[in-house]
């Protein structure tokens, strides 16, 4: 037995990239909120993404010798509605059930862990390309590899489409979770009555129905929750263009998490005290001030104990301030002074004519390259420009009751000589964190002293309490770890991040050079396997994703705010995938010839990329024609390798079954070493602009080989 028609193929394979377009998005979302929007996340899970479906490409090939071909169809589809709503109670019963809150995983527990939770649902998408493929060039008497591929991008795109401007707005995850297992489940009915008949179909109805009744009737979302937020009561879940944020509530006291990480309850009385008055207390007059996150609960009253004339306070994340307005303490909002700015400060600033006389940057470690985009160089440029002669610059970073790791002191080296290359004088306070007061005035470690002569009341900022001597022998020993050399933190070239990076590493136990090393060996063994052919498609999908993953990366660099964008953006691939897969490739010949030069083409893409994003970068981020910049740019880096991907098929002579399965994949396999080399080393050792280099000079050398190649030897 077989499919019935084209149609119902084509029907199929829709649904199927609609759904795993969806599933992608949630569980990338999902990861970056669980492991605090490390973006190094992205490229590890579209790795092992890529691997596992690739390996189903492969194991697709058995698919050939099934019998009932019907029924295999109808379960397959019960699984893709069920399976992406079994991985995510997984990811996080194993994530909160089995592992204390607050835990912190290492790359190993990471990269295997989120591989195993993918495995089924990749290896049956991965297995059902190989089969539909196989199937509909069987009926049709020729290679329709390519068509099968286009309707996948394009089910992909609608899903992504209504993902991203219907669902994320109206629906939890889990709840558009639900409605792809009902799409699926009416689609395994459609397929099974207009194959079967209605007898065969009233027997899967029945139970088909049961089954989609009681899985809608369990509370996922609540019981994923509660595993989470053990003890406490969910008072309100907001989905924000920085992640997940959550209220909690125990005894009338109200916790506010973002991504699963406390970002504060409503008594932080001695970090609140620190970070305002280690600042405040150094100008002699204060009147302006900015202030940059956290100003909710409880610094922005501590900057009302002075004489000022204005705050302007900055939340990045609005929904965050809408929530804590709602629930927390933050009254003092209301006073007539402060001016409360919700939109990016980086981009706000640039077209903001004011003077300052302090600044305090109230964010946490730059762990991820959102927040060390206000730790850069460029970023302390701008303020410069904005602060009155004696203004005061406060940042802080984690303090240690013990001495600092390596990657400790190179990042404190780091953000010290970074501060030091702007302003005249750079002091560290040490206390609940490490306190950096910068300025081209005087600034002192006497905060005792100060705290008398200002006479502002405190409940531990204060002469009684604080004890200068032993204050500035902690700074000593501190500013003893600072060394000669001098590294830079750049908005594209993100020391500060990578040095978090390494240490987390480290705590891994993760040997960068050796992962290269064996990384590397791993592609020196694949290549010399590899058709002529598929190693053109192993070089345009490693190219592709690392190219995809560097727009994304400095999309989070210039605005900030990836995780709210990453399913817009990755739709905008899958449209570009979709025009060369089904058009673009049309424009050109069937040869190796022109095979090669859109290798060079690519190449040339590659090399360009960097030129265009320094010129976003230093221009007005905020309009919205450079933001547009990185919309075009991915739908290109699409359209390369949907027209790559359509013209590598039909060079192959094979059977079907073996074509489909080779070419994607190869094309599968290249994309995931690409985001996981490039995530993992070739961005954290070279930066943006060099790994774009190194890209193109890749695919200049694929090119050669196959022009030289195809001068010498027909395509088997």
């Amino acid at each position: 037995m077989r499919l019935s028609s084209e149609n119902n193929i084509k029907f199929s394979v829709f649904i199927i990239g609609f759904t795993t377009m969806i599933t992608q998005i949630i569980l990338l979302r999902l990861f970056l909120s669980i492991f605090n929007g490390n973006e190094l996340i992205i490229g590890i899970v579209l790795s092992n993404w890529m691997i596992l479906t690739a390996l189903g490409a492969y194991l697709g090939r058995r698919t050939k010798n099934i019998e009932n071909k019907p029924l295999f169809v109808f379960i397959a589809h019960l699984l893709m509605g069920i399976l992406p709503l079994l991985t995510v109670f997984f990811v996080f019963y194993l994530r909160y059930a089995l592992f204390p809150t607050g835990v912190i995983f290492n790359l190993g527990q990471i990269l295997f862990g989120t591989l195993l939770l993918m495995l089924p649902f990749c290896l049956l998408s991965g297995i059902l390309f190989t089969y539909f493929s196989t199937q509909i060039s069987v009926m049709g008497y020729t290679n329709q590899i390519n068509n099968i591929y286009s309707f996948e991008a394009i089910g992909s795109i609608t899903g992504g489409i209504i993902f991203n401007f219907l669902l994320i707005f109206l629906f939890n995850s889990i709840f558009s979770l639900k409605l792809l297992m009902i799409i699926n489940f009416g689609t395994a009915l459609y397929l099974s009555y207009k194959i079967q008949g209605n007898s065969t179909t009233r027997i899967a109805g029945i139970t088909t129905i049961l089954l989609a009744g009681a899985v809608m009737m369990i509370d996922i979302n609540s019981i994923t929750l509660n595993l989470i937020y053990n003890n406490q009561k969910i008072i309100d879940q907001k989905d924000s263009a920085y992640g997940e944020i959550v209220v909690t509530e125990i005894a009338g006291q109200y916790s506010f998490f973002e991504n699963g990480t406390l970002l504060y309850s409503n008594d932080n009385t001695v970090e609140f005290e620190e970070d305002i008055h280690f600042a405040m207390l150094q100008h002699p007059n204060p009147e302006n001030i900015l202030l940059i996150s956290g100003g909710i609960e409880g610094t922005s009253r501590e900057i009302l104990k002075y004489n000022i004339k204005s705050l302007d306070y900055f939340e990045i994340n609005t929904t965050l301030f809408s929530l804590t307005s709602k629930y927390g303490s933050s009254q003092n909002l209301d006073n007539k002074k402060i001016q409360i700015i919700k939109q990016d400060p980086r981009r706000f600033l640039n077209d903001y004519n004011k003077v300052y006389d302090v600044v305090i940057i109230n964010l946490p470690d730059p762990i991820n390259t959102n927040i060390n985009r206000y730790y850069t160089l460029e970023f302390f440029e701008e303020l410069k420009h904005k602060l009155s002669p004696s203004g005061i610059v406060s940042l802080s970073l984690s303090s240690s009751a013990g001495l600092l790791s390596d990657e400790g002191k190179q990042l404190h080296n780091t953000l010290y000589s970074t501060l030091n290359l702007i302003f005249d004088n750079v002091i560290i306070i040490p206390g609940m964190r490490n306190h950096f007061l910068a300025s081209d005035g005087l600034v002192s470690a006497e905060i005792g002293g100060l705290s008398r002569m200002k006479g502002v009341i405190n409940k531990y900022i204060n002469p009684n309490y604080l004890d200068d001597n032993f204050i500035n022998e902690k700074r000593l020993q501190i500013e003893e770890t600072i060394t000669d050399d001098i590294t830079i933190n750049y908005d594209f070239m993100p020391v500060s991040f990578i040095l978090h990076k390494n240490e987390w590493f480290n705590k891994s136990r993760f040997n960068t050079i050796l992962v290269a090393l064996i990384l590397l060996v791993i592609i020196i063994l694949i290549i010399p396997r590899l058709h002529i052919v598929n190693l053109g498609l192993f070089t345009t999908g490693f190219t592709a994703t690392s190219l995809e993953l560097i727009l994304l990366i400095a999309f989070q660099v210039i605005y900030g705010y990836i995780y709210f964008v990453i399913g817009i953006l990755i739709t905008v691939f899958m449209i570009g995938l979709a025009i060369g897969s089904l058009y673009l490739h049309k424009k050109f010949n069937d040869n190796l010839r022109t095979y090669s030069l859109l290798q060079y083409a690519i190449g040339i893409f590659a090399i360009l990329m960097p030129l265009v994003l320094t010129t976003i970068k230093v221009s007005h981020p905020g309009n919205l024609i450079t933001q547009s910049v990185f919309v075009i740019f991915i739908l290109l880096t699409g359209m390369l390798t949907g027209t790559q991907f359509a013209i590598g098929t039909k060079l192959r002579i094979d059977t079907i079954s073996n074509t489909a399965s080779s070419a994607y994949s190869s094309d599968l396999l290249g994309s995931a070493l690409g985001a996981l080399i490039a995530a993992v080393i070739l961005v954290p050792i070279f930066g943006i602009i060099k790994v774009c280099l190194i890209l193109g000079s890749i695919n200049f050398l694929t090119g050669l080989w196959i022009l030289i190649k195809s001068s010498r030897l027909s395509v088997d």
